[in-house]
């Protein structure tokens, strides 16, 4: 019952100053709900990478340009600066298609990218153009055709001007109208729409939706369009993971062999499999969790210091008071334990209502990231939730002990004389 009393006589306490009270626990309620927030974020954003990569198909392996010599961000940081590796060729495409050498490859796509304007009419919008091998529906899971066909190894051979439309590009140029048949200009030439794509999720790739691509014969865009004979990227899916490490060797003796690389350290390319990609954003969620969780917690912190600081104010304030119960037969404990007990009080409504508005807010945010197209996963970090609290409670203990042992150590008799 005596602990029950400290309790109520707490309530008391804060309920006498309501505004003081409420800023002290809107401090703790901006804390928490960032943590909430930022996680939980953090959380739905992986899970959105994760998701997509799934999407493209387990089995891939990714041959990418690189820099001879360079690692992994050195290379990409040289190709940002200019410069340009030529090596991988449209031979490399034909070459992986070899099944005497290559048996449990089921698909090859070359690619190669550019950005032109596109106009059908009077209508014009500037869009990615994708130039792939005719194999690309095979190799990426996630590109279905909706009407009409993808181009063939015919129509890339001999530099067919078709093209196949992103579904975005339909909604865009041809709403309301067949778009099979029809002529689109890039870059001043008419190339004739063979086939639409579903819907791909509308994945962002800086700023441009998956879904307003053009794609293109490989062949016709890089002699065509962009007037070169050199590749950006090779996708190759296997029949299984388990042939990932095989495959990565045999593919990389295969172009040293063409590029005439002698020392495997000046590789010009650099092979990856999805379940690399994966453990990446891991590791890179991991880290930016972290980061994000030790900024938000910062704001934690500082709730705990303006407890700290207005429960030091409370103790200057009701010296009186204390001196007054003291003598009257409060013993030191029961004083110290009000104190804590109106920093616990603070910490624990301000963690609720924290948490309460960080799973909404964080709710709010990704049904509206959703309405926009993207898949967004609505992922709330539980676990952050609680975590969160707990140390939202050890805060109003922590910051709470000071101003409490300075109530608890007070005279009677110097409290009482004191205005």
């Amino acid at each position: 019952m005596k602990f029950l009393a400290v309790v109520q006589q707490s309530v008391i306490a804060l309920s006498v100053n309501k505004l003081r009270s409420a800023f002290s626990i809107l401090g703790i309620v901006i804390g928490v709900g960032a943590v909430v927030i930022i996680l939980s974020m953090g959380q739905s954003l992986k899970g959105l990478i994760t998701s997509e990569i799934d999407a493209f198909g387990p089995n891939i392996l990714d041959i990418a340009i690189k820099i001879p010599g360079a690692d992994q961000v050195g290379s990409v940081v040289s190709m940002v600066q200019g410069v340009k590796i030529t090596t991988l060729k449209h031979k490399d495409v034909e070459a992986l298609k070899d099944k005497e050498i290559f048996p449990y490859i089921e698909a090859v796509s070359g690619q190669a990218i550019a950005q032109e304007w596109a106009t059908y009419q009077n209508k014009e919008k500037q869009v990615l153009i994708y130039g792939a091998s005719t194999d690309y529906p095979l190799v990426m899971k996630i590109a279905k055709i909706d009407r009409g066909r993808f181009y063939t190894q015919t129509e890339d051979d001999s530099l067919a001007k078709v093209v196949v439309l992103g579904s975005g590009l339909v909604d865009e140029f041809f709403k309301g109208v067949d778009p099979i048949g029809k002529k689109v200009k890039v870059k001043g030439q008419n190339f004739k729409v063979v086939g639409v794509f579903k819907p791909q999720g509308g994945v962002l790739f800086g700023g441009i939706d998956i879904n307003d691509f053009l794609y293109i014969p490989l062949q016709t865009t890089l002699k065509e369009i962009l007037g070169i004979d050199y590749l950006s990227e090779i996708v190759v899916t296997v029949e299984d993971s388990k042939y990932f490490t095989q495959a990565t060797e045999e593919i990389s003796r295969m172009l040293r062999r063409n590029h005439n690389i002698k020392d495997p350290a000046k590789d010009d390319f650099q092979i990856t499999n999805m379940t690399e990609i994966l453990d990446q954003v891991n590791q890179i969620s991991i880290v930016l969790n972290l980061l994000l969780g030790f900024l938000a917690a910062i704001s934690l912190l500082v709730g705990g210091i303006g407890i700290m600081n207005i429960m030091l104010v409370s103790v200057s304030e009701r010296t009186k008071e204390i001196g007054l119960r003291k003598s009257l037969g409060a013993t030191k404990k029961a004083v110290l334990w009000q104190f804590l007990i109106e920093g616990l009080i603070i910490t624990v409504l301000g963690g609720l209502i924290g948490a309460f508005f960080g799973v909404v807010i964080s709710l709010l945010i990704g049904i509206g990231v959703r309405t926009q197209g993207l898949a967004w996963p609505l992922a709330i970090s539980w676990l952050t939730i609680v975590v969160a609290f707990l140390v939202s409670m050890t805060i109003g203990i922590i910051f709470g002990i000071y101003p409490a042992r300075k109530a608890a150590n007070l005279s009677p008799i110097e409290a009482m004389r004191k205005e």
